[in-house]
């Protein structure tokens, strides 16, 4: 499980899109796109721009768009997911990996994207039970064989503000932008990479026609006041 940390308009959930796209397409690893926050067709929808469509991967079995938000289009009305219900009685971590199950068995998805466990922690009324149940969450995606990334709202280097998720996650990387006199730049972080050998640095990115972009070799501007 690895955590993609920004404030929004970062470009997380481009960067998701692109890592499923990518992976049905050019590496044989179908995947699962799991939204908790907005309607999964809006987000296939929005990924025309950069000429993925999204539905057509879903009909040729190598993508599952998962809607698991909690908002429901009617007052009164039940929690639709793609293939099952869920929240209908309790919206939690546990009725999420039962889904997420379901739902690689469909296509034996290899990747899978959540965006993001937000609006699911209200469910916990204790931090604590939340981490825990965390832990067992990101040990079943891994009985899964699942690599999974967690899509989270911040833009914050303290510790203590960051999602549980994240300090649970093999990695992080965290998405940010500065001010550059009038412009603004994109950059990414690598927090950190368990197991992997990791130089720490801040690296520039673009979101263009192609999609997310990682530019290493640009040169990295100064915050301006």
């Amino acid at each position: 499980m690895y955590s993609i940390l920004g404030s929004p308009g970062t470009g997380k959930t481009t960067m998701g899109a692109q890592f499923l796209v990518r992976g049905a397409t050019q590496y044989a690893e179908n995947g699962l796109y799991v939204s908790l926050m907005e309607p999964t067709h809006s987000v296939a929808n929005n990924m025309m721009r950069f000429n993925w469509n999204m539905f057509d991967l879903e009909s040729q079995g190598k993508l599952v768009l998962v809607d698991a938000s909690p908002c429901q289009d009617e007052p009164g009305s039940e929690l639709k997911i793609r293939g099952g219900v869920l929240g209908s009685e309790k919206y939690d971590l546990d009725g999420l990996v039962g889904t997420i199950a379901n739902a690689r068995k469909r296509v034996a998805a290899k990747r899978c994207v959540i965006d993001s466990l937000a609006s699911i922690a209200g469910a916990y009324r204790i931090e604590s039970e939340y981490i825990f149940k965390l832990h067992t969450f990101a040990r079943a995606l891994s009985e899964l064989e699942l690599t999974t990334l967690v899509l989270s709202e911040s833009d914050t280097l303290t510790i203590e503000k960051l999602p549980p998720e994240t300090l649970l996650a093999h990695g992080s990387i965290l998405l940010h932008r500065i001010r550059d006199r009038e412009d603004v730049s994109h950059l990414l972080e690598i927090q950190k990479m368990r197991g992997v050998r990791l130089l720490k640095r801040v690296m520039r990115y673009a979101i263009n026609q192609d999609g997310f972009e990682v530019n290493p070799q640009e040169p990295v501007p100064e915050e301006s006041e």
